[in-house]
């Protein structure tokens, strides 16, 4: 029986997991972009005064690579502090604040808030979610720039207790880092991206997160004990005596279960009847290829470029771009492989080098490679760039948005005559199907590609004509539709019957519901977000694949509808891999596919 003064609440699970402790309640910074303008004369000042912040918000985040992150014992959170150290040094943001100083005689705090403003409006306005969640690192960045121009130092939080951090404004990374990891059992904000790095470390130190909470609507202060149980998306403000007996009861069997990431898994993975699974890693950064490996990559499955591009100004030179793909190779190791998908803007991802003419359909219209047409000169000097990059590496160049067999075989020659200009290997070349057209008729590419994949975000859309952003529509957005299904598996026995390596890049290949159904469909090749490996390799290293290839093939032949598929994945996964869930904490959300 619930005490008077219990109260529960609901918000979105974001990390799962169960934590208990005090509140420790987190405001926001002002998100306001407040022009303040300055004299003509002091514009000098105001340089010298963004570039001392700069260098001091540099050397927090070395700080924190050399103390918290080490004391942590986690190699795998360096990495993308490195990350936060390469916004900070960016010279197109360093660039822009100057001219917002320079031009708008902004002082220097109103031209970083009005920079990072910009650019967090771009990363929102993007339909990939990894993309959408960029917008938590600049925010990060933001206000640590803004902290060191007003010369707020902030220290790392020791806590007496064990804590619940109640934010109300976005999870950043500095919440978790920038506090006594330690003690902080569980996160309650207003928002968190599920990809964003301030989740990826939460996840890697257990700690739960909700998000979503609308802080007007409940009542809640420093100080409160909070029970949160992110596995059903709540969270309990004075729980009771039995809620609190339950929580310890779990928290015993957790410590029981605890371990590091297994030897194992570090390896690459067979199936119980010796079927090579190939578990690879979706990144844009340097600094996530060292965070595939700590996670028990197979190599990088995709390296989504549009990074360099969607917030520049300018096109990156072939420098620039060198650099980038050449730190992505040296993180990821000699011995592995690496698949870069070239230049895939428009649609959500707009590029202000570009003048891109507003389209009424933009995800159906000038995007991807459909730009190279008119400027093959840009496609050229990503090209360039790669190969320079790619030498005495193992890698592959992907070309998304594929309609025909023609464009494709315009792009592999420009790719080939490119590499032969250098004297230079060309490298493995292959096809993103992501365009129904283009997956119907997948055995017209088959002679000349290298390597396919299947990117199933923009598929669905397109083979169901619904946006899965808008939320009267985004029911029939559905992996496990019937039909969906079977052209996915004809598409794999293609690529088998050929010997053409498959994988899938999509968000279905990243949800460790689906794992077992993939691979009765035939696929062995995946790439997911980092934090998602482990599980799926465990997964796939605990069944037959010739029996869930069995199973998989009734289960085909008498399809009716999605409710079928999803009764039919429940019952897998509880017969074969129920134990694998319940040692990650994983809860299954069939019906929410």
């Amino acid at each position: 029986m619930l005490r008077n003064d219990t109260k529960i609440y609901a918000g979105e699970s974001i990390v799962s997991g169960i934590g208990y402790g005090k509140t420790v309640v987190i405001h926001g910074m002002d998100d306001a972009v407040r022009a303040a303008k300055i004299k003509p004369n002091m514009v000098a000042a105001e340089f010298k005064r963004f570039e001392k912040a700069r260098e001091k918000a540099g050397k927090y985040y070395d700080n924190y690579s050399k103390t918290v992150i080490m004391s942590m014992h986690k190699d795998f959170d360096v990495p993308i502090i490195e990350m936060y150290k390469h916004i900070v040094e960016d010279p197109m943001l360093t660039k822009q604040v100057l001219q917002n100083i320079s031009i708008e005689h902004y002082n220097a705090e109103s031209a970083v808030r009005f920079v990072a403003k910009k650019m967090i409006e771009t990363f929102r306005a993007m339909d990939d979610e990894y993309f959408k969640d960029r917008d938590k690192d600049v925010e990060e960045v933001r206000d640590r720039i803004l902290q060191c121009l007003n010369d707020e130092d902030k220290e790392t939080k020791r806590f007496d207790e064990d804590v619940v951090l109640v934010i109300k404004r976005s999870l950043v990374l500095s919440d978790i880092i920038g506090n006594d990891v330690e003690k902080i059992k569980a996160v309650v904000c207003a928002s968190s991206g599920k990809t964003s790095h301030a989740v990826i470390i939460a996840r890697s130190n257990s700690i739960p997160v909700i998000g979503g909470v609308d802080f007007e609507k409940l009542e809640i202060k420093d100080g409160d004990a909070v029970l949160v149980d992110s596995n059903t998306g709540t969270f309990t403000v004075n729980p009771t005596k039995n809620m609190l007996d339950a929580y310890h009861s779990h928290v015993r069997e957790m410590e029981l279960k605890k371990h590091g990431l297994p030897a194992h898994l570090k390896r690459p993975i067979f199936t119980r009847d010796g079927v090579r699974i190939s578990v690879m890693a979706n990144v844009s950064f340097g600094a996530d290829a060292k965070t595939a490996l700590d996670n028990g990559a197979d190599g990088i499955g995709l390296v989504r470029t549009e990074i360099l591009f969607t917030n520049n100004s300018e096109f990156p030179s072939e420098k620039e771009q060198f650099d980038y793909y050449s730190e992505i190779f040296e993180n990821i190791g000699r011995n592995n492989s690496v698949y870069i998908r070239v230049m895939d803007i428009g649609g959500d991802k707009i590029a202000k080098f570009l003048t891109m003419q507003e389209e009424k359909n933009p995800f159906m219209g000038w995007r991807a490679v459909r730009i190279y047409r008119e400027k093959k000169e840009l496609l050229e000097i990503q090209l360039r760039a790669i190969i320079k990059a790619g030498q005495e590496r193992k890698y592959g160049i992907m070309f998304p948005m594929i309609t025909t067999s023609s464009e494709w075989e315009e792009l592999r020659e420009i790719t080939q005559k490119t590499a032969s200009d250098l004297n230079m290997q060309c490298p493995e070349l292959g096809v993103l199907f992501e365009v129904p057209l283009a997956i119907l008729e997948i055995t017209t590419f088959l002679d000349t590609l290298n390597f396919a994949s299947i990117g199933t975000n923009d598929l669905i859309q397109y083979l169901s004509a619904a946006d899965r952003t808008n939320s009267k529509v985004n029911y029939l957005y559905n992996p496990i539709e019937p039909a969906f299904l079977k052209i996915v598996k004809t598409a794999i026995d293609e690529c088998n019957f050929k010997g053409k390596p498959v994988s899938m890049c999509g968000d279905m290949a990243a949800r460790p519901e689906c794992t077992i159904l993939l691979l009765g469909l035939g696929l062995t090749r995946f790439s997911v977000a980092a934090p998602m490996i482990p599980i799926i390799k465990e997964i796939a290293s605990s069944v037959s694949i010739a029996e869930v290839k069995e199973e998989t093939f009734h289960m085909i032949s008498n399809l009716r509808n999605t409710e079928t598929v999803a009764q039919w994945i429940d019952y897998m996964n509880g017969k074969y891999c129920k134990s694998v869930f319940e040692k990650y904490g994983f809860v299954s959300r069939t019906r929410e596919l």
